[in-house]
């Protein structure tokens, strides 16, 4: 029988807290007072506080730090950048998460709409072009919740998990506004994104084992400043499809072009 995993709180500041997160500028970029800091094997666990990126503070629900993943790359402990942060988009009312991957340590973006979203069920590839979501590479990810949340903490599990963060009771009430939406009882449906393209820097790679022409085309690491808005671009874009109205005008300078990747297919 495999042996439990053990769980630990430890206090959200001094040389305890940098231990279990990874460095001081990781410890530097979560903001506010109080939370709680729980560490279960490789992976810390912070609710109750806010999260800093270079483009803003989330209002995060759940942040994660994974001991193994790809922040270990030097791009990662330079940045101090979590591996798993879910909020909720105050301007839709979309639950949202930003994860790094496992293998190279880039960062993807992901949005999660209700069920009586019009795009409920949706491959990714098959969104119309028309329908007007521009994101950093165009969509690659669509699935339902995957397993969906319980109320046992698998703080292991969650941190690699692209599903909405319990919420406690379930709510029977009418929807009045869009800030009034919170995944309950219900799966999300999940669209998202990544940043792994040709005009992407991917930490974990060896420079000579970056995406094709990534040097020609002025490839870059995308942080979690820039991977943040545009999850909060592609959440307008979702919401803009449910209310029947044109696509808001986007956050920041236009993604590059699709075109530039050889890999991106009829994306």
């Amino acid at each position: 029988m495999a042996k439990k995993k053990t769980t630990a709180i430890v206090p959200l500041t001094g040389e305890a807290a940098e231990r279990a997160i990874g460095s001081t500028q990781a410890v530097a970029k979560i903001v506010g007072s109080g939370g709680e800091l729980v560490r279960e094997g490789d992976t810390t666990l912070v609710t109750g506080r806010s999260y800093l990126t270079s483009a803003g503070v989330i209002d995060a629900d759940e942040i994660y730090y994974v001991a193994d993943s790809g922040r270990s790359s030097e791009e990662g402990r330079r940045l101090g950048e979590a591996d798993k942060v879910a909020w909720r988009d105050p301007a839709t009312g979309y639950e949202c998460i930003m994860m790094r991957a496992t293998d190279g340590g880039h960062l993807s973006g992901y949005v999660g709409i209700p069920r009586d979203h019009p795009l409920w069920g949706w491959k990714y590839e098959a969104v119309p072009v028309d329908f007007g979501i521009e994101v950093h590479g165009g969509l690659t990810y669509g699935r339902i919740c995957e397993d969906g949340p319980t109320p046992e903490r698998r703080i292991t599990a969650d941190a690699r998990r692209i599903c909405h963060v319990p919420r406690g009771q379930v709510r029977y009430e009418p929807i009045a506004h869009a800030t009034d939406y919170r995944v309950e009882d219900a799966h999300a449906w999940w669209f998202g994104f990544d940043c792994d393209h040709a005009y992407d820097v991917v930490p974990g790679r060896a420079k000579d084992h970056q995406p094709f022409m990534a040097a020609e085309i002025g490839g870059e690491y995308r942080d979690d400043g820039y991977v943040y808005r545009e999850v909060r671009n592609l959440a307008s874009q979702l919401r803009a499809i449910a209310d029947g109205e044109p696509a808001p005008p986007r956050d920041g300078p236009p993604p590059p072009p699709i075109s530039l990747d050889p890999g991106a297919g009829g994306r």
